[in-house]
């Protein structure tokens, strides 16, 4: 077999610079809603206008909003089901973009808070439909044996926008020049050009897909949660998989929403750094380390990835833990780089890791699982993170920062878990 590298075809390349400006666009409204940025936008902006209990479980449910809003992905995925998938795609884009904008019109009060909180978890509910729409657009336009590199470069200028939108968001709470909600309303203008920019992409024989779509009538099950509790029935080994990846996946969502606490509360740290460490730091990260644990994962049963990316993910969170309890700033630096290498390859396992488990025609139906069972914990892991972190507070003014050990321990056990499994994988 050649090792020749195959370049995209012309085609490809003209369908690649169609879009590449449009998601750059939004990325930049993507970034004000990412969970680390708006949970510190959240406590900044609201901190002694709202009860301090109400504000940080406002911090839970925005930092916990982007995994939350993938319980609603099968919706999406049966809605987007014999409909024209860019005029669908705009319109999800522009809603985004709207839901965005919202924020910027909220008071700095109480009803403000509950506006910024709806706004952001209603605008990762639609992310969530675009990233489903999306994914059938990529799969149509671009060939299988280029998509992976088509798709990285997209990825990255993604990444760089959203980091870009989070450091501004930094930027304005620290130096306060102007109110960081403006920007709210300047990423809903990028976001509206983005989604006008897109009305000119085309869906490869879209016509073919329609015609496959509508022809296939009931005979193409659409995911519901029954289906999700008959697969992990009779799927035992998946059924253990996602066990562990809810242990594992729980405590790297307590993790995010406690450190927001702990670095506004314990270690008072600015806007600025705070947004730095969780959020733009880990994002410029990812795309380095990225094409590492794509080597890794290739060639390998994603339990067996799992089993060592997991350490990956607990010694960042260790680093972090580390940083917290010494108050040294240089490790907690250490600790964002590691978090965001190690969230590269989880993020390269969460979107593959199914298919080693479905077989042919199941796939959807597998990632269907996975993305549901997210969603759950990314609506209730958060808010147990800040209820464990206000008990050990009032249990002990300063003491809030050990509940640091949870996120730890849950990451450790789940990585645990997949090396338990090795065995049953022949690894």
């Amino acid at each position: 077999m050649s090792d020749r590298i195959v370049r995209p075809s012309a085609l490809a390349e003209g369908i690649f610079r169609r879009e590449i400006l449009s998601w750059g666009l939004l990325g930049l409204a993507l970034g004000l809603v990412e969970g680390a940025t708006a949970a510190v936008l959240v406590k900044r902006h609201f901190a002694g206008v709202a009860p301090r209990f109400v504000v940080n479980l406002a911090v839970a449910l925005v930092s916990g909003a982007p995994a939350f809003s993938n319980v609603l992905s099968f919706v999406w995925a049966n809605l987007a089901h014999g409909r024209a998938r860019v005029r669908l795609m705009v319109a999800l884009q522009t809603g985004f973009a709207l839901l965005v904008g919202c924020v910027s019109f909220a008071s700095r009060a109480a009803a403000g808070l509950v506006i910024t909180v709806a706004s952001i978890v209603s605008a990762r509910v639609l992310w969530a439909g675009i990233l489903t729409v999306r994914a059938a657009i990529w799969t149509a336009n671009y060939p299988r044996n280029v998509l992976a590199r088509i798709i990285g470069r997209i990825v990255i200028v993604n990444a760089i926008a959203v980091a870009t939108a989070a450091a501004l968001v930094g930027w304005a709470l620290e130096a306060r020049a102007i109110d960081a909600r403006w920007l709210y309303g300047a990423g809903a203008a990028a976001g509206l050009t983005g989604a006008w920019l897109y009305r000119a992409m085309r869906v490869r024989r879209e016509f073919r897909l329609l015609a496959a779509e509508a022809a296939s009538g009931g005979l193409s099950e659409p995911f519901s949660l029954g289906m999700l509790r008959q697969i992990l029935k009779e799927d035992p080994a998946y059924r253990e998989y996602m066990l562990w990846m809810g242990v594992f996946g729980a405590g790297s969502l307590i993790l995010t929403a406690q450190l927001v606490l702990v670095f506004s509360e314990q270690l008072r740290l600015s806007s600025a750094t705070q947004i730095g460490l969780l959020a733009v730091v880990p994002l410029i990260t990812q795309p380095i380390f990225l094409p590492w644990w794509a080597r890794l994962f290739d060639g390998s049963h994603v339990v067996r990835y799992r089993s060592r990316q997991g350490w990956a993910i607990v010694l960042a969170s260790a680093a972090m833990c580390l940083g917290v309890f010494s108050g040294t700033r240089a490790l907690l630096w250490v600790g964002a780089v590691l978090l965001g290498a190690a969230q590269a390859g989880a993020n390269l396992g969460w979107n593959l890791g199914h298919n080693d488990f479905a077989s042919i025609g199941r796939a959807q139906h597998y990632m269907g699982v996975h993305v549901t069972l997210t969603g759950l914990r990314g609506g209730v892991a958060p808010p147990i993170g800040v209820l464990a972190y206000m008990g050990l507070e009032w249990w002990h003014r300063g003491a809030g920062e050990f509940a640091l050990l949870l996120p730890l321990a849950m990451t450790a056990a789940g990585t645990i878990g997949f090396n338990r499994m090795r065995g049953a994988f022949g690894e």
